[in-house]
C-alpha cells in the first residue's frame, strides 16, 4: 500500500483510457442530471488525447487541459518527493 503513490498516474492513465474506450456517453453527473455542460465536461477526453499526444485536440475537448495537467504532475510530484530537509 505504501508503493501505491508511485503508481497514481499508470491507475489514471489505464482508468481515463478505460473510460473512453468502452463508454460512448458521458460520465459528469451534472450533464446527466440537467443536460448542460459544466466546466469540467470533457477533461476525460482531453486527457485521453493528451496521453496520445494530440494536444490540440485536447485543447478542443477541454481548455483546462493546460492547467490541469500540470497541477496533477506536481501533486503526484509534490507525494512522491521527499520534503527539503530544514
Amino acid at each position: 500500500m505504501k508503493y501505491l503513490k508511485y503508481s497514481l498516474p499508470l491507475i489514471f492513465i489505464l482508468v481515463v483510457e478505460l473510460l473512453v474506450k468502452f463508454n460512448d456517453k458521458s460520465i459528469c453527473l451534472w450533464k446527466i442530471l440537467t443536460g448542460h455542460e459544466c466546466l469540467g465536461c470533457g477533461i476525460t477526453r482531453a486527457f485521453h488525447e493528451l496521453f496520445h499526444f494530440h494536444f490540440q485536440r485536447a485543447f478542443e475537448f477541454n481548455p483546462a487541459i493546460i492547467i490541469v495537467a500540470p497541477l496533477l504532475l506536481y501533486l503526484w510530484l509534490k507525494l512522491i518527493l521527499p520534503n527539503d530537509v530544514k
